[in-house]
């Protein structure tokens, strides 16, 4: 989720220590701060579980506890234990109610549930009790940009940054503002400051990066730093490179290879692990919009950019008096704080199989491909899914298709990318990447989102997916 949580083995920020009903002395006081130091110790080093373990059995010893309770329910949200994270900051909370970094904290772990507009009350209460408190105006502005306040996440991110020059995250996520609120050179050219974040990959390579200058006769790799997504949206700029007279070589993922090695704008496709032939320059693929200088109203006029093989495998089958063949996928694969709320259940797709003029294939894949024979809807929704190994094999398949309705997922990314109509449903606090300047996709022509109005409230989605499914059948 990028925001900031307070937490160490003595918090002064959590002064609520002395809470607890119970007064240690001597060396049981000696021994409970040197197990808290452990316990901190062992969550900064992401061992989650010890850390939780540890923090579980303090609390038997001290249950009234402040910052013990703050601690515990950091770990647990980082882990994806959101409600028992919420309850107990609210615990810290009633120990310690005027304690601005407990407000805080609080208030990341009910925008990690996606209670956004709660979340924005604690988030107030931090700063109105320490009005110079960096992470606090940081943490608010995190949850005003979900909720499309953008002047005011700008805003707030803007005095994260005075009171707090060196917060690089900050300064991350403020582009991240600008891109959704359409400016979008500004955005790109600011957003040039993740890579100055530990956790963006820096490629061990002895020729330069490109700066943005001229390319003509240079041989270029681009190389992924983020996901399949991203590889799946940024490898449109290739074009262009070769377009400026350069030699353009991808370094993707492997399942992208494939799918990637038939795109006419592309001179050699290696996969991650494989020797890279020569080049002379290198960039990161998410950086290419601001190195290009790119014009994204444009890009939407060019049209399709990655197509399906000639030589696919994957057949789809055809039903008399079926108007629409549509694909669908409801499940994000775990690994990211977002993916509870992008995912939907299996169940709210199922609703749409009982039309006869509708055909429905399912591309998901991974863990939930399960969730169609749980429900014993094998006869009703078609698992391609199973037969898909790459990106490839899943653009012949949704080449056979009139509609992709997905989550946000880099499947439909791929469906965009090859002009299919795709309805992406997204929740409230939708990615940027669906969010430059408007409810639209200006990256994707064929693109429609259909968002939640509430956050967790797929209801009003799905009434409108079959309000417009009704519509297209006539």
């Amino acid at each position: 989720m990028n925001d900031t949580s307070s937490f160490s083995p003595l918090n002064t920020a959590a002064r609520a220590s002395a809470a607890a009903p119970t007064p240690l002395f001597g060396s049981e006081a000696d021994t409970f701060v040197q197990q808290m130091r452990l316990a901190a110790q062992a969550h900064r080093a992401g061992r989650l579980d010890e850390a939780i373990a540890s923090y579980l059995r303090l609390l038997a010893v001290r249950p009234g506890h402040a910052e013990l309770h703050n601690n515990l329910g950091v770990a647990l949200r980082l882990a994806g234990k959101l409600d028992a994270s919420v309850c107990h900051h609210r615990l810290s909370l009633a120990a310690d109610p005027d304690n601005p970094a407990l407000h805080s904290n609080l208030g990341n772990a009910l925008r990690a549930t996606g209670d956004l507009d709660e979340a924005v009350k604690h988030h107030f209460r931090s700063i109105s009790l320490s009005p110079d408190y960096a992470e606090g105006f940081f943490n608010l502005a995190l949850c005003l940009r979900d909720l499309d306040r953008l002047d005011e996440a700008v805003g707030c991110f803007g005095r994260a940054l005075t009171l707090a020059p060196a917060n690089r995250r900050a300064r991350v996520e403020l582009a991240l503002a600008l891109l959704m609120r359409g400016e979008l050179a500004e955005g790109f050219a600011a957003y040039e400051a993740r890579k100055r974040l530990p956790e963006t990959p820096v490629p061990d390579f002895r020729q330069p990066a490109w700066d943005g200058g001229p390319v003509a006769g240079r041989r270029i790799l681009l190389y992924p730093e983020q996901g399949l997504g991203d590889g799946l949206l940024f490898v449109r700029f290739a074009r262009e490179l070769k377009r400026r007279g350069a030699t353009v070589i991808v370094l993707c993922q492997a399942p992208l290879k494939a799918l990637l090695a038939g795109a006419d704008y592309i001179d050699a496709v290696v996969a991650e692990g494989e020797k890279l032939p020569d080049f002379d320059l290198h960039a990161s693929m998410v950086s290419l919009p601001h190195l290009c200088a790119a014009d994204v109203a444009a890009l939407a006029c060019e049209g399709p950019y990655l197509g399906a093989p000639q030589d696919g495998r994957i057949t789809l089958g055809r039903v008399e008096g079926v108007r629409l063949r549509i694909g669908i996928c409801w499940a994000a694969m775990p690994g990211r704080p977002q993916d509870r709320q992008r995912s939907i259940p299996f169940a709210r797709f199922l609703a749409l199989a009982g039309d006869p003029e509708l055909l429905l294939f399912s591309l998901q894949g991974g863990q939930p491909q399960k969730d169609i024979q749980q429900a014993g809807a094998g006869g009703v929704v078609h698992d391609v899914g199973r037969g898909i190994f790459d990106f490839a094999e899943a653009a012949t398949a949704l080449s056979q298709l009139d509609l992709l309705i997905s989550i946000d997922a880099p499947i439909a990314h791929l469906a965009a990318a090859m002009g299919l109509p795709t309805w992406v449903l997204s929740p409230a606090a939708a990615d940027w990447r669906w969010r430059l300047g408007g409810d639209g996709a200006p990256w994707y022509p064929s693109v429609r989102l259909f968002r939640q109005d509430r956050p967790g409230d797929w209801d009003p989605v799905f009434a409108r997916v079959r309000r417009e499914l009704d519509r297209l059948k006539g």
